[in-house]
């Protein structure tokens, strides 16, 4: 007699947040479709399987749907951040993000629906909200990861870090709108941004902490020599020597003052 293998029953809480999920990917489906001003909420409902009803009780608008697909992807960017958060090689640690987010853009309907929803954000005060809301955790996030790595002495110490993070965002941002367009971003292109990377990060030098902990000092530059006063040039002509007169202008000369 063949045993039925009983699943385990979902919480309430549990059964809500898969139906939110389904509803998102639904909706998301549709989205790459047609875009998010030609899809109707009707058509999110058919997608899904649910009832007006029951989706309105999950997302009061399409707006809402929209704000919640921006969150859920900056919140999964944020979870692959803390995972190296503490990491003892930052370049390596960004050079793993950057190919993250190609693997995760590599097709071109969800690159180009990223796009889409940034912007929205600057249609949208709704959605914007959410954008900026979720960037400033994402860019402050990243910056305190490298301030961390330029405390241990891994990076350049001068760089401003918070100016730092918010530049890489905006390289990754470019890499997700360039796959809409370059699906598949060749290795030798990746390869030469993680090399960039490195090369920017440690673009100074930085001072390597001993065994105590305590970071050497860089020695003061020596003090530069005053500066030696040039001589004074003389421009001016040379006075010319007077030839004698002839007795021709001798006699002009005397004429004249008669």
């Amino acid at each position: 007699m063949a045993i039925r293998k009983s699943k385990t029953p979902q919480s309430p809480t549990q059964r809500a947040d898969q139906k939110r999920v389904d509803i998102l990917k639904s909706a998301g489906k549709c989205f790459r479709k047609t875009g998010f001003h030609q899809t109707s909420m009707q058509e999110i409902c058919t997608e899904v399987g649910l009832g007006p009803g029951a989706v309105y009780r999950y997302f009061t608008s399409k707006d809402a749907i929209i704000a919640a697909m921006a969150e859920d992807e900056r919140r999964q960017a944020r979870t692959l951040l803390s995972e190296f958060h503490d990491t003892e090689d930052l370049p390596q640690a960004l050079s793993a993000i950057t190919r993250a987010f190609a693997r995760r853009y590599a097709a071109i309907s969800d690159a180009g629906l990223m796009t889409e929803i940034y912007a929205e954000g600057l249609r949208n005060k709704r959605v914007g909200a959410v954008i900026k809301t979720a960037e400033t955790e994402w860019v402050d996030g990243l910056a305190d990861m490298l301030r961390t790595a330029q405390e241990r002495g891994q990076i350049d110490q001068a760089l401003d870090a918070q100016a730092a993070a918010l530049l890489l965002t905006a390289m990754w941002d470019g890499i997700v709108i360039r796959q809409a367009y370059t699906p598949e971003l060749p290795e030798a292109m990746l390869a030469l941004f993680d090399d960039m990377l490195k090369r920017w990060l440690a673009s100074a030098s930085v001072s390597a902490a001993p065994a105590g902990g305590k970071r050497t000092k860089p020695a003061p530059a020596p003090k530069a020599a005053a500066p030696v006063a040039e001589p004074q040039l003389d421009l001016s002509p040379a006075p010319v020597a007077e030839k004698p007169l002839t007795q021709a202008e001798i006699d002009l000369r005397q004429m004249s003052l008669i």
